[in-house]
């Protein structure tokens, strides 16, 4: 039986978020209030976004149904039962979902606007999963106007939009969600976002799927003033015995503009080719690269995406602007599963392009932490890939612009893709772990540029170098205390071609020779490998060239 139910509502609230700027009538008018001036020329401004925009309904409420059942109490809309339920006009209240747990839930926003003050405007207490479809050419507004959270309270929802079961967030129309409690939108299972215009301000986590976040398509915007862009937060097993906690975007566009980390996932996190071919375009901005994060956050940690298992990119356009890590594993986490995080980075298609900020004095000075100048410190040594134990990349393109160190893990293994590197401290570094410190190089194009003086190191092995195939340049301090290559170890090449601007002490074997080239001068400069040119550019002067290759390279 189908049920209509209306009401007028009376005045509409003004909304003012935390750490937005100038108003309009538009609810997502938020610019940045942090725009702390730079001290470094690869510093760029704040970031702020302003592509998604959805106009507030001020008509009348309803709520329509073909095949549902819902309560109506005061300003409280209970749906009771599966089925297809249609909002729009005005809402200041709650569109509650109290279902049988197999129900399946859609709720078509078709025009609306829905505010609470005091608890989430929507929220899902008991259903099998909740589809929420915004219908093509409609704007819809969900406002959380609660003052920030400050104890925890059971009873009220941790987001504006709260459900405890399997969330999927689509359609082709715009969503522009406000929350000024907590969370933006929270399932406490897994999240899916797929076609729709979605932007998210929220004061803590932008988007939050307990078990799992996924993208499948669409213009995501997720904003958080004062915590993380996108988390997931278990890591016990799911019904098919897989670890949950995974962050996947396999198409469309997510950009994320976070106070702390821009993405989060508990265990693991990956870009992918989604449904016909697609690929995903994901940009994060962190701490003061955000011009959306609030001058008060008190975030300790900026990384463009961190993990506690694995990371993969395999495919997709990923842009980080960040001050911590740019992409982060950790190793030997306790997982909910009885495993422990691998802390393993795994790169073999995309493009990846990064600038971490780092400045030379590490923990002082500089631009600071989320909220510009002042309070905090700066982080310690950000680098621009950082695996707790292991890196391996196998193709696609990497560029990091500025990072402290460019390239750092226990173990290094490059053996396809191109890779261009620019450090303040060391461009590659392997570090003692889990096992001998290594890096393997096998295939592929690596070039690598610190300054020409300081204490820096081109790429440096806490234990080992071994290259037995692929193109590296890399350039560095002419001595031994600091240097274009250098290992604990040995540094042996017996295959490949390793080109040192800058001192190195190289052992060579196989068919490998070395030949006497002049490439060390400031400029561009063209190298033939085997018959194939390759043009580099060397911003400094170094003081030495050294060339050693299996195939002939000339100038």
């Amino acid at each position: 039986m189908k049920r209509t139910v209306a009401i007028i509502t009376a005045l509409l609230l003004a909304i003012s978020l935390a750490a937005c700027g100038t108003s309009n009538s538009n609810t997502d008018s938020n610019t940045g209030s942090n725009t702390a001036s730079d001290t470094s020329d690869s510093i760029a401004e704040a970031v702020v976004d302003s592509d998604i925009t959805a106009e507030e309904t001020t008509g009348t409420f309803s709520i329509t149904s073909e095949d549902g059942m819902f309560e109506n109490s005061g300003s409280t809309y209970t749906i009771k039962s599966a089925g297809t339920y249609v909002l729009s006009g005005l809402l200041e209240g709650q569109v509650l979902v109290d279902a049988a747990e197999t129900d399946e839930v859609v709720l078509e926003l078709s025009g609306v606007t829905v505010k609470n003050g005091s608890d989430s405007p929507i929220k899902v207490v008991s259903a099998g999963n909740v589809d929420i479809s915004a219908k093509k050419n409609t704007d819809n507004v969900i406002s959380d106007t609660r003052s920030t959270k400050t104890t925890d309270d059971e009873s009220q929802g941790e987001g504006a939009i709260y459900t405890n079961c399997d969330l999927k967030i689509k359609g082709t129309g715009t969503l522009v969600v406000n929350a000024m409690y907590n969370n933006g939108i929270h399932t406490t299972k897994d999240l899916t976002i797929q076609n729709l215009s979605l932007k998210v301000t929220a004061y803590n986590n932008a988007l939050k799927g307990n078990d799992s976040v996924t993208v499948l398509s669409g213009t995501v915007a997720a904003i958080s003033t004062n915590g993380d862009g996108v988390k997931t937060e278990n890591t016990d097993t799911n019904k098919n015995g897989n670890t949950r906690g995974d962050i996947v975007i396999s198409g469309g566009s997510v950009t994320v503009y976070a106070a702390g980390d821009g993405f989060q996932a508990a265990h693991n996190f990956e870009t992918t080719t989604g449904e016909e071919g697609s690929t995903p375009t994901v940009t994060v901005y962190t701490g003061s690269y955000s011009g959306y994060t609030s001058s008060s956050a008190s975030t300790t940690s900026y990384k463009g995406v961190k993990v506690q298992n694995e990371l993969n990119i395999k495919d997709g356009t990923i842009t980080l602007q960040t001050y911590d890590d740019g992409l982060h594993a950790d190793y030997g986490t306790s997982l909910d599963d009885g495993t422990k995080g691998q802390g393993t980075i795994n790169i073999s298609g995309g493009t990846v392009t990064m600038n971490v900020y780092s400045p030379e004095n590490k923990t002082s000075g500089g631009r600071q932490g989320p909220g510009g100048w002042g309070g905090q410190q700066t982080v310690s040594g950000a680098d621009g890939i950082h695996a707790d134990n292991v890196l391996n990349i196998t193709g696609g393109t990497i560029n990091i612009d500025s990072a402290y160190e460019g390239l750092e893990a226990n173990v290094i293994n490059v053996s396809g893709g191109k890779t261009t590197v620019s450090g303040n401290d060391d461009g590659v570094n392997a570090t003692k772990g889990n096992a001998t410190a290594q890096i393997n190089v096998t295939g592929g194009y690596l070039d690598v540029t610190v300054s020409p003086s300081g204490d820096t190191d081109g790429i440096d092995s806490n234990g080992t170098y071994t290259q037995t195939g692929g193109i590296v340049i890399t350039r560095g301090p002419n001595s031994e205390m600091a240097a274009a290559i250098d290992a604990d170890g040995t540094v042996s090449v017996t295959g490949g071609t390793l080109i040192v601007l800058g001192y190195g002490r190289v052992s060579t074997g196989g068919s490998v020779k070395s030949y006497s080239l002049s490439l060390h001068s400031s400029g561009s400069h063209t190298v033939k490998i085997n018959g194939t040119s390759y043009t580099f550019t060397n911003a400094n002067a170094y003081g030495s060239t050294a060339v050693y290759s299996d195939v002939t390279v000339s100038s």
